[in-house]
């Protein structure tokens, strides 16, 4: 694993944005909830919640920069999802890039640990088994865009991760008090890691490596699935010292 030490100085600790009503009710208990379409429609209600409205900005610029439109169903870029913890989010899960199941045609238009997938449902098994709430933390990628090959998602690349460091550089800075950033599999860690040398904001924050949580990976490879829980348990230990 790496890490880097030190505070987020170009946005930390500005203050939680506060959420509404309707964003603090409760979420799912289950894995793979978005099979709901009724939790999906929910969700995309509350896009523009106050917690989330500037990283779904980000995604609506982000996406009108590569495509040319913010009004394309199947985007290039998901929502963020507005039961995680938005701007305020103590922890940052960044894995490698979106799947089929956040595809807005194919699965939810949200990266979450309640897709209907396997790394989805891995996600929301180890961050209850590692006592995260979910309000504690967001999740993300590194290529925040789909890379389609058909009716597929093609495999990640090290020039995909080039491709979005300038992009990543600007929704880091949008969080208002990261504790820690924690990196998923090996394009994810390449490119935090190329990040950090562009951007001395980036590169001050607290930072973690581990493996990605695909049921391939798991299932072949049960250390990692310890590897993973470990760090998310001490995610937890510096989001609750800091209370």
């Amino acid at each position: 694993m790496n890490s880097g030490d030190g505070t987020f100085g170009i946005a930390g600790r500005r203050g939680a944005v506060p959420l509404s009503v309707e964003a603090a009710v409760a979420w799912p208990k289950r894995p793979r909830a978005h099979r709901d379409p009724a939790e999906v429609k929910r969700k995309l209600k509350l896009v523009d919640e106050p917690h989330v409205r500037p990283l779904n900005d980000w995604v609506r610029s982000l996406n009108h920069a590569r495509t040319g439109s913010t009004a394309d169903p199947e985007s290039t870029a998901p929502w963020f999802d507005p039961s995680g913890g938005g701007v305020n989010a103590r922890v940052l899960f960044l894995l490698e890039a979106p799947g089929s199941r956040s595809s807005a045609s194919r699965g939810s238009g949200f990266i979450s640990i309640d897709n209907n997938d396997a790394t989805a449902a891995n996600l929301y098994a180890l961050t209850q088994k590692a006592g995260l709430d979910r309000a504690t933390f967001a999740l993300w990628n590194i290529v925040p865009w789909y890379l389609p090959e058909g009716t597929r998602t093609k495999a990640t690349k090290r020039a995909d991760t080039l491709e979005a460091g300038p992009h990543l550089e600007s929704f880091v800075e949008l969080f208002t008090d990261l504790d820690r950033v924690v990196t998923m599999g090996t394009f994810a860690r390449e490119g935090w890691e190329v990040l950090r040398r562009r951007s001395p904001g980036t590169a001050a924050l607290n930072w973690t490596a581990v493996p990605h949580p695909s049921a391939t990976n798991l299932n072949t490879r049960p250390h990692h699935r310890e590897q993973i829980l470990h760090a998310m348990q001490e995610a937890g230990r510096l989001v609750r010292a800091r209370r």
